[in-house]
């Protein structure tokens, strides 16, 4: 008999309503041909028994699990501490939720995201601004056939989708700016396993070029890591060995955030002395003094679109095709002409 607090089964519903499994099924799913005295009968079977089919069963059954699958392939201290990152996640999780969809985020660990498909527990993945080191990942998804859409590109990589910004010409808008400013000395800080690192470093080299400037590679300094610290570190480095310095384009706003620290402590000032220029434009570097110049690109709607389209393709087998978003370059308080020491 049962007792409340007790789970149901379908086929104690189906047994309950004098009906099949898989007319349940049908009535649970919203599938026609259910007599509708039989299908009301039922509802209210599920309604007073608080019944709820187990969602991987059904998952089984119908081949389809309504879960997305978000592959991270950082440290999560490193991605939450990023505000850029966290915008992104907050993209992918509010298309997830409208389109009536559930989000189960997995950190790779032994390749567990391989047991998660094959156990029908996401119906596809989106993978979180995936590097250089983890080209792994996109050949395991591609050899179990599994859906993704990733929220960067990675170079070489052909076999992916992505949704991404064109990051060598940002690269150009800052360097365009810094260079139609009259500085000649410009640095450049970033991370290089990241491809849009990469191709910003490319834009930095390109547009000092094609300005008929002295390109020196000891301007150029790379970091293992993306953060504050990192920025701060690259920075310090850069002032030592280029005193002369008058500019720096750092390859994302933590890092350019970590450079003010360091030209706060070699006692010089922004942009007086040393103009600074950012990329992402996450909200906090409005607000922070002088308030930086960056390149803006739509981190939310990065994960808005790489979520939609990972969607379209579950419900509607729509080919999934890679993405190119805009950028522009938002000029604040931290860059100017340079002073005398230029």
């Amino acid at each position: 008999m049962y007792q409340k607090g007790d789970k149901m089964t379908i086929d104690e519903i189906a047994g309950l309503a004098g009906v099949s499994k898989t007319t349940v099924s049908r009535v649970l799913n919203n599938k026609p041909d259910v007599n509708p005295e039989t299908r009301e009968l039922i509802k209210k079977l599920i309604e007073k028994y608080d019944f709820h089919p187990n969602a991987f069963a059904k998952a089984i059954t119908l081949k389809k699990s309504h879960n997305i699958g978000l592959i991270i392939p950082y440290d999560a201290e490193y991605i939450f501490s990023n505000p850029f990152y966290v915008e992104v996640m907050r993209g992918v999780s509010t298309e997830v939720n409208r389109k009536g969809y559930y989000l189960l985020i997995c950190y790779p660990h032994e390749n567990n995201y391989i047991n998660i498909y094959k156990q029908k527990r996401v119906d596809g993945f989106v993978v979180l601004s995936p590097g250089t080191f983890h080209t792994n990942i996109i050949k395991d998804l591609n050899d179990l056939q599994a859906p993704f859409v990733a929220t960067a590109k990675i170079n070489g990589e052909k076999n992916m989708v992505s949704v991404d910004v064109d990051n060598y010409y940002g690269a150009t808008l800052a360097m365009e700016h810094l260079i139609s400013l009259g500085h000649r000395k410009i640095g450049f800080i970033g991370k290089p396993s990241l491809a849009s690192s990469q191709e910003r470093l490319r834009g930095y080299r390109e547009a000092i070029h094609k300005s008929g400037l002295f390109f020196d590679e000891s301007m150029a300094i790379v970091s293992t890591t993306s953060s504050i610290k990192s920025g701060h570190e690259a920075m310090k480095r850069l002032i030592s060995s280029h005193p002369n310095l008058t500019a720096v384009f750092a390859a994302n706003d933590l890092m350019a955030i970590g450079a003010y620290k360091a030209v706060e402590e070699s006692g010089r000032k922004i942009p007086d002395d040393i103009s600074v220029v950012g990329f992402d434009d996450i909200p906090i570097i409005e607000y922070i003094k002088p308030s930086l110049t960056t390149i803006r690109q739509p981190a939310f709607e990065k994960g808005i679109k790489a979520t939609k389209i990972l969607i379209q393709y579950l419900e509607k087998k729509q080919k999934p095709k890679s993405v190119t978003m805009d950028v522009e370059l938002v000029v604040r308080e931290s860059t100017a002409k340079p002073g005398n020491k230029a």
